[in-house]
This record gives C-alpha cells, sequence and structure tokens, in this order.
C-alpha cells in the first residue's frame, strides 16, 4: 500500500502544526540555536509518558475490576460511583499536552528529515494513546484536538476513534517497514530506551496494539477472530519482545508509579476475588497447600500472622488475606509495638491485611525513598513499567482460537500464557530481588493440575479470561477493565451457564448509578472541559450523574 505524506498528515489528524504556526516560529526564531529540538530528545518523553498514563488516574479502576480494595469503607470506586469532575486529571493531560505535542513534533519534523523510524515508532506511541484514552473515558476530542487557534472541541463517537486508531496503525507499519530514508539505528536507540532502534521489535507492538483494538470487539457482528489471531502471530513471539519501561528510581519522576517510593497503592490492598484466584479457592476449591498458584508468594503480600482464622482468611491459605470489597480492613486496630523485638503484640494488628509493596508491612516501608528495591513483583521503584507483554497476547490469541471454535490451539495459546506468565513473576522478582525465591520451580506441578486445562482437554472461556486477569494483575488494569466490560461483569460462560468471571460480585453501588448499574467509563476531567468544552459535555450526556454507567461502543452488540 503507498502513502503520500500528505494524505497520511490528513489521515492521522497528529502533525496538528499548521502554517501559523511555522510563521510563529520564524518570527521568534534565533539563527544560531535549533528552533527544533533534537527527535531523540522529544522521544524520550514520549515514552515516558507511557507508565503514567497506564496508572495514575487508572489506578481507580483497580478497584472497580477488583484487583484491590480501599481500606476504607467509603471509597466511590468500590461501588462504581464514577468520578468527579476534578479527577481523571492524569491521563487526560498527558496524552493530549504532555506527550501529544511531542508525537505531534516528531512526526511533522520526522517526515520532514526522512527519518521514517522515528515517525513509524512515535505513531505507534500515538495510537496506543489513544487506545488507552478512548476505552477509559468513551467520546473525546480527536479530529480537532490539536487543531490551532480553537477554544472549544468536538468530541468524535468512539466508533470513529476506533477506526482512526487502525488507520495510525496502519500508517505506522508503513513508515516502520519503509527503507529509502534518513533511518540510523544507532541514533534512533538515542531516544529508543525501549527497544534501542530495533525497527523490527516495534512493528511486533504495532500489531500487539490492533490485537487488543479488534479483540475488544467481540460483541459486534463484525468481529474477526481470524485478524485477531493474524495479528498475534506477527506481534510478539516470546517475553523478549515485551514493551518495558525502565526505572532508575533516583526521584520521584523516574519511580515506578506502582512503586512504594510514589505511595499510589497503598491505600489499596488485594481483594478476596484476586486472593482466591491464587490461594486455591475458585480452580481448586480449597486453599490446601498443595492447591495454591506458586505464582502467589512472588505476586501478593503476606500478613504478619499466617495462622489465625479470620473472615479475611478462613482457612490457613499461608497467611494471603484480603479486604472485602467496600468493606474496608476489618483488623484496622494499628496500637504500638511494645516490645524490644518490634513486633505487633495486638492480635488485630497481626491479622491486618499487607501493603502489596512488601510481605508483613502493615504501612508502606518506603515511601519517598526512591531509590529502594523494596517490593515485590511489579510494586518496585526501580523496576520496569509493562506496556504489553507476550503473554497477554497469548491469552488474547486463545480466546479468538476458542471463539472459531478451534479448541486445541486454543489450550496451546492459553497454556503459553500462564507458562509465560511464571517468567514474568520470576522476572519482576529474582531478577533484580533476591531475596524472593523464583515460582517457577512449581511450574511444572500446577500447568499439570487441575487448575490448568490439560491438552485434550475442553477449553472454556472462563479458564482463559481468569488466567488473563492473573496475568494482567497490577500492571494491565485497563486491559482487564475492558474485558469485564466487553463480558457486561456478569455475563454468562455458554459451557457452563455460570458467569465467565466466576465468583466476581459487585456487592454495593453508589446512588450515583441511579440503579445496580456497574461503571463503563470516566467522565472528562473537568479541569479544561467544564471552561471550554461544557456543551459538548453535556451534548453525550456527561454532565449526568450516572454518565460513568454508559455503555461504551466497543461492548455494545
Amino acid at each position: 500500500m503507498k502513502f503520500n505524506k500528505k494524505i497520511v498528515l490528513i489521515l492521522i489528524v497528529a502533525a496538528g502544526v499548521t502554517s501559523g504556526c511555522r510563521k510563529f516560529l520564524d518570527i521568534n526564531s534565533d539563527p544560531s540555536s535549533p528552533q527544533t529540538p533534537d527527535l531523540a530528545s522529544l522521544m524520550q518523553p514520549v515514552v515516558s509518558f507511557m507508565p503514567k498514563m497506564m496508572s495514575v488516574d487508572i489506578i481507580s479502576v483497580g478497584q472497580l475490576i477488583q484487583n484491590w480494595s480501599h481500606v476504607t469503607s467509603t471509597d466511590i470506586f468500590e461501588s462504581h460511583g464514577g468520578n468527579t469532575s476534578a479527577q481523571s486529571i492524569a491521563l487526560w493531560r498527558s496524552f493530549y499536552a504532555q506527550q501529544g505535542t511531542n508525537v505531534n513534533l516528531i512526526i511533522k519534523d520526522g517526515i520532514i528529515k526522512e527519518r521514517w523510524e522515528y515517525v513509524g515508532a512515535t505513531l505507534a506511541v500515538r495510537a496506543w494513546g489513544l487506545q488507552m484514552t478512548t476505552d477509559f473515558f468513551g467520546e473525546m476530542p480527536y479530529k480537532q484536538a490539536w487543531e490551532e487557534n480553537r477554544v472549544t472541541f468536538k468530541y468524535d463517537s468512539q466508533e470513529d476513534i476506533y477506526k482512526a486508531i487502525d488507520s495510525i496503525c496502519m500508517a505506522s507499519l508503513y513508515y516502520l517497514q519503509r527503507t529509502d530514508g534518513a533511518q540510523n539505528a544507532a541514533t534512533m536507540a538515542r531516544g529508543d530506551r525501549v527497544y534501542n532502534g530495533d525497527v523490527v521489535k516495534w512493528i511486533k507492538f504495532v500489531y500487539g496494539i490492533r490485537a487488543r483494538s479488534w479483540q475488544r470487539l467481540t460483541n459486534k457482528p463484525t468481529y474477526n477472530a481470524d485478524s485477531v489471531i493474524y495479528f498475534v502471530d506477527r506481534s510478539f513471539t516470546s517475553a523478549a519482545d515485551n514493551f518495558l519501561v525502565s526505572h532508575t528510581a533516583t526521584r520521584n519522576d523516574d519511580s515506578n508509579p506502582l512503586g512504594a517510593g510514589r505511595d499510589n497503592v497503598s491505600v489499596r490492598k488485594q481483594s478476596r476475588f484476586l486472593v482466591q484466584l491464587l490461594d486455591g479457592t475458585n480452580f481448586m476449591g480449597n486453599t490446601l497447600l498443595a492447591s495454591r498458584d506458586p505464582r502467589i508468594r512472588g505476586m501478593l503480600a503476606v500478613s504478619p500472622d499466617t495462622t489465625t482464622t479470620t473472615t479475611t482468611m478462613t482457612s490457613q491459605n499461608g497467611g494471603y488475606r484480603f479486604i472485602v470489597s467496600s468493606g474496608g480492613d476489618p483488623n484496622n486496630t494499628a496500637l504500638p509495638v511494645n516490645n524490644s523485638q518490634g513486633i505487633p503484640t495486638n492480635p488485630l494488628y497481626r491479622q491486618r491485611v499487607s501493603t502489596p509493596y512488601a510481605d508483613s508491612a502493615i504501612v508502606n516501608p518506603a515511601l519517598n525513598n526512591f531509590g529502594s528495591s523494596i517490593g515485590k513483583y511489579v510494586f518496585r521503584g526501580n523496576s520496569s513499567y509493562a506496556i504489553m507483554t507476550y503473554h497477554e497476547l497469548q491469552f488474547i490469541k486463545a480466546e479468538a482460537l476458542l471463539r472459531k471454535g478451534i479448541n486445541n490451539e486454543a489450550i496451546t495459546a492459553y497454556r503459553n500464557g500462564i507458562s509465560a506468565h511464571f517468567d514474568f513473576v520470576d522476572f519482576y522478582n529474582t531478577n533484580s530481588n533476591p531475596g524472593i525465591s523464583p515460582v517457577s520451580p512449581g511450574r511444572t506441578a500446577y500447568m499439570a493440575s487441575v487448575a490448568v486445562i490439560q491438552p485434550g482437554g475442553l477449553l472454556k472461556l472462563t479458564d482463559i479470561m481468569l488466567h488473563k486477569y492473573i496475568g494482567d494483575y497490577g500492571w494491565n488494569l485497563l486491559e482487564t477493565w475492558s474485558d469485564l466490560r466487553r463480558y457486561h461483569y456478569f455475563d454468562l460462560d455458554p459451557a457452563t451457564s455460570l458467569p465467565v468471571y466466576r465468583g466476581f460480585l459487585i456487592p454495593l453501588y453508589s446512588s450515583n448509578n441511579q440503579g445496580p448499574k456497574p461503571q463503563y467509563r470516566y467522565r472528562p476531567t473537568g479541569v479544561s472541559e467544564n471552561d471550554w468544552n461544557l456543551e459538548e459535555l453535556r451534548r453525550i450526556g456527561a454532565l449526568n450523574v450516572d454518565y460513568h454507567t454508559y455503555e461504551m461502543w466497543f461492548s455494545k452488540p
């Protein structure tokens, strides 16, 4: 497929810098210094904002999907109550301003300089960011988003935005595959801290974006499982292709947003649903040692008291307690220790649920300690943030294959996803924190257990989606939420007549919902939109108290 440069610029609506802007720069130019920053210096912040976009606002999604529950019993996200106008600022601002303007500059300057690798990679980031943002907010400005001299912006439909995402991906692939320009892998590596200028891996990332986006449409009559499988097969072939954004954790801005130093997760602790997926309850029917998923000790936090049974640990599952959704921490008594060993003596204190950062840690052990490796799994300041992974894509392929009725191939992809996630857990623990023993030695026995469908068995949607939920825990919150919304939270698995997400409950609904309706979206941030786009908010219904319950286009038939 041939693309004309001008057509591509119109297609992606991304350059967004018109001749008026060029005249402004000319008037204020200084001949002795460059007016356009180096492409590498623009690319680095574009990528560095990706973890922030996946986490800061989206951390609250972890409560909607029950990755964790809040330590209080009144948190609005526990009851699917939407967001206030002052919330959801970071994702909106990052996509449109902090990341968006740099993306526009790289595309514009990269085309002029024929640096096709920069153009293609940056278009991939634009497609990824657009997918993230629309799946969080729904309708949003796109076609007019970076149009000069505008003070109001029309909200585009999610259907049109999805078409734009795919068009941007195709444009990205076109540029990444070009060989006729001034490409240079060595100089590209200066700006590309993820793949070090490896264009082949960027191409795989783009196919991963397409796989995610097309798999969102399982409820549409136009859903095409063959295309999803095609995209996955051209995406990541192993964990070596994982898109990981590294952090040195020398300061707040260069620390993993999920790490202990940033303290974004300490008020949220592991939920009943999550714990019971890993401690044997959901898959094996009991919490005996032999029934536990070996990954539990690499992913979840152990409470100080590992034996006393309570409502949050009804059998001795090894101390992996949980907070009940909307119930808060039932053992919230935090009396000071009164012995030389520093061990809390109050029984209720000892039975509290630990912070996700570390075993037996009731409070955050490393607040503002950005250089520390304290923590486990993805909850460390100096750990990389995963943007997309091989194991996630294998679960996507498994679902697409199962929907086609190709059971045996679906089982292979599903088992690949589980096995690869064992390696993912060890990557985040033993590779940088030798104090945590690897979970992979338990893989063979677990893969042969009844918790995992065996080759030649009968695979069900529930099997895929619950194991995908485990694999996405903590880092891939929006993907899990999109899956839950595709299944309308409580849709039934046709093979069992039970909910696909077996054991998932929403015990309390906010009065904002005007009925027992789950949350499907967030209201656009009022920091800018109430001032500039109030009429557009009114047009799409965003001023209504239950707007957050309006179903997304992608999840509708």
